[in-house]
């Protein structure tokens, strides 16, 4: 607990006196009743401010007037605004200014017509001419807002337009007064693509597409979940189709075996001929040869060492010496060809020939190969497609199909036959053609 010295300490006081100081007694109430003494504290005089420039001006006086008319308005409004008073340092400029929020007044593109063009393009059995321009009117209203135009939309005769109606006619009028204005084949890609969208609107599509999405909004909860847990499934099913298609690839991949080069150079036997004559040739400058000619001078060339040539006197008396001719290590010249000229067919019976197909071409034939069907084909095509026609209508009259399943000699020499026929029908037809034309200009000539 704190005691007298202390809170007179605190409080700024003199201490009191202790009794050895008064001689042992106690304070009289004469001396309580004193007043101490206490340290006087002054107080600041409060600072006295001047007034600055700014406050000591006079203050500006406000009058109404007339706010300047908006050059971009299309209406007369006219606007009352609080503005300083006119001085003569600072004198009001008779000027408008322009609007700073113009750019913000954007107005709609609205499709405009006269009566003559109405008359024309644009007539309708359910609409009229007032209807029309009473729509149009809605929508530059409206600044082509669907939702609020048929809000807006009060005709007296049209309580049962729907939207879907509204801008079917809206857009076909639109498509029609575009096309009237910009030909189609002078439209630019943006023009064209705005032509198309507003001449293929389907306004059952578009009923369609508002009502699923209405019932789509309107579910319930258990079909919600439903729908996830099918989409979930579904989503499981493809990721497994996909893993399944994958292995399927690797294992494809892992069997695959190299492909056969579609640029070989082999593939006819004139090819394949002269391939056996460069490796013989190879094979002759070789010491140990180990390829023997077949004895069939088309395959081998006429270079090679017939197969039944006799050997070298030195050799045959070397065999001699040696002993017995059977017991000798027998040579290549001495081996039987593998191919003998012997065993080649050379001449067929006509029985053969019938039989097999075979024809004696005295003619040059073509190098490779050549297949009987082109035969087939070939005259049919003419120069000019006139002429091909021609001959094709001339075939389908007598009976010849376009596809001759076997090509035999017999049917080629017979088509053949009917094709010396057909053109020489087609070279009779040109000059009763020509004679006609020749004949209508005498008669021409002597009429006149």
């Amino acid at each position: 607990m704190a005691s007298g010295s202390d809170i007179r300490s605190i409080m700024d006081l003199d201490p009191a006196p202790s009794p050895a100081a008064n001689g042992g007694a106690l304070p009289t109430a004469a001396s309580a009743a004193r007043p101490s003494t206490l340290r006087e504290v002054r107080k600041p005089k409060p600072t006295r401010w001047k007034k600055s420039a700014i406050m000591s001006r006079t203050r500006p006086r406000w009058v109404s007037q007339a706010f300047p008319a908006n050059p971009d308005r299309s209406d007369d409004l006219q606007l009352q605004r609080w503005a300083r008073a006119a001085t003569a340092a600072s004198a009001p400029s008779d000027t408008p200014p322009s609007s700073r929020f113009a750019r913000y007044n954007v107005q709609v593109e609205a499709p405009t017509y006269d009566d003559e063009t109405y008359e024309k393009h644009l007539t309708h059995s359910e609409w009229t001419k007032e209807e029309t321009d009473y729509l149009v009117d809605v929508y530059r209203e409206c600044n082509g807002k669907w939702p609020v135009i048929v809000d807006h939309y009060s005709y007296s005769d049209a309580s049962t337009r729907s939207m879907e109606d509204l801008k079917a006619r809206f857009y076909s009028i639109s498509a029609s007064v575009l096309q009237q204005n910009t030909p189609i084949t002078s439209m630019t890609a943006p023009e064209y693509s705005l032509f198309e969208m507003l001449q293929n609107f389907n306004p059952q599509q578009e009923a369609a597409r508002k009502e699923l999405a209405e019932k789509h909004l309107n579910r319930r909860q258990d079909e919600v979940d439903e729908e996830s847990a099918l989409l979930a499934e579904l989503q499981r099913i493809m990721m497994s189709q996909a893993a399944v298609d994958t292995e399927r690839e690797e294992l494809r991949r892992r069997l695959d075996y190299p492909h056969a080069n579609n640029g070989y150079q082999y593939t006819t036997s004139q090819a394949l001929t002269g391939l056996w004559q460069q490796m013989l040739t190879a094979d002759r400058m070789r010491k140990n040869q180990r390829l023997r000619p077949t004895g069939n001078p088309t395959y081998d060339g006429f270079g090679a060492t017939p197969t039944n040539a006799r050997p070298r006197d030195s050799n045959a008396g070397l065999s001699e010496a040696g002993g017995n001719s059977q017991a000798r290590r027998p040579t290549r010249d001495s081996l039987l060809p593998a191919t003998p000229q012997s065993t080649l067919p050379v001449d067929l019976s006509a029985a053969d020939m019938l039989r097999f197909g075979v024809v004696a071409n005295q003619d040059k034939l073509p190098s490779g190969v050549t297949f009987v069907s082109d035969r087939l084909a070939k005259p049919r095509i003419a120069k000019s497609t006139i002429q091909t026609e021609k001959i094709a209508a001339i075939l389908q009259h007598a009976g010849v199909p376009e596809l001759i399943p076997i090509a035999t000699a017999k049917v080629l020499s017979m088509f053949e036959t009917v094709m010396m026929k057909v053109n020489g029908i087609l070279d009779l037809r040109k000059l009763k053609e020509k004679d006609e034309q020749e004949m209508r200009v005498r008669d021409a000539e002597a009429g006149q």
